[in-house]
């Protein structure tokens, strides 16, 4: 039994914020991969690690494409644009020294009077009115010939397109929801710390037993404290001190950073997905 072997550094991983331990950890699971012979000794313990890490990445990514809020936000500025522009040029034909246009937008108005175009409702009834005021235009001949006849066709076209685009983005946030309770994200990574802090445990239990026989624990733990060290780095450069060597790593996860975890877009100082973090 060797009481001096080499161990691998503890610190605490539940300061990261959730975006920088997502790469901390798959940073990780490549430097232990690299090592096959110990991996294979670890059994279940590493297994459940692996699991673990990518139920969390999963989770992680399936959060980042809920938050689309923003791309939402702008495709509806676009499509209330859209509209202004269209009932703008429409609201003009009426007032057209041709009689024949303005005898068409007539028409068009009488169509468009039946559903409540307003800018400012909410979301998904904008979206549906708009969508069912194209529909019955494009159901009658009439209107489309008077859409020809007032030259509002491309106001209508891009109506149109900006309201498809619209709904298509709802379609692909609502999607995306699906299934995803709220703080799952927290969930996935505390159980991720759980089964990393289990790895590290056996890896360092192994090293002073020595087995598996003949493993080099010492060149293996070096690479691997070399990137625990550039992850202690990242949160010391933030002013995060997370400890070192200290028989625990912050325990069952109530540290600082409760609020980031449930936020996924936010505090990227790694990196985002399975690459690693760097911020160096």
């Amino acid at each position: 039994m060797n009481i001096n072997a080499k161990q691998l550094t503890i610190f605490d991983i539940h300061k990261m914020d959730i975006t920088t331990a997502l790469g901390f950890f798959g940073q990780m699971q490549t430097k232990f991969e690299s090592n096959g012979t110990l991996t294979a000794a670890m059994g279940n313990v590493w297994t459940d690690y692996t699991s673990a890490r990518q139920a969390y990445d999963f989770a992680y990514a399936q959060a980042r494409k809920w938050e689309q809020t923003e791309d939402i936000d702008n495709l509806d500025k676009l499509r209330d644009n859209a509209q202004s522009a269209f009932l703008n040029a429409l609201k003009a034909m009426l007032a057209s020294p041709n009689a024949a246009k303005a005898q068409a937008a007539k028409l068009l108005t009488f169509i468009r009077d039946k559903y409540s175009l307003d800018n400012s409702d909410e979301y998904m009834k904008q979206t549906t009115m708009t969508a069912q005021f194209i529909q019955e235009v494009e159901s009658n001949t009439d209107a489309m010939a008077a859409l020809t006849t007032t030259g509002l066709d491309d106001w209508f076209t891009d109506l149109k397109q900006k309201n498809e685009a619209f709904l298509a983005k709802m379609n692909e946030r609502t999607e995306a929801q699906a299934g995803l309770q709220k703080g799952i994200v927290r969930e996935k990574r505390l159980l991720c710390e759980a089964a990393y802090r289990n790895v590290v445990k056996l890896v360092n239990a192994m090293a002073i037993c020595e087995v598996p026989a003949g493993f080099d624990f010492t060149t293996a733990f070096n690479l691997l404290n070399a990137e625990i060290e550039h992850y202690r780095q990242i949160l010391a450069r933030k002013g995060i001190s997370t400890g070192s060597n200290s028989g625990g790593d912050g325990g069952t996860g109530t540290g600082s950073n409760e609020n980031e975890n449930e936020n996924p877009g936010g505090g990227d100082n790694g990196s985002g997905g399975t690459s690693g973090g760097d911020e160096g």
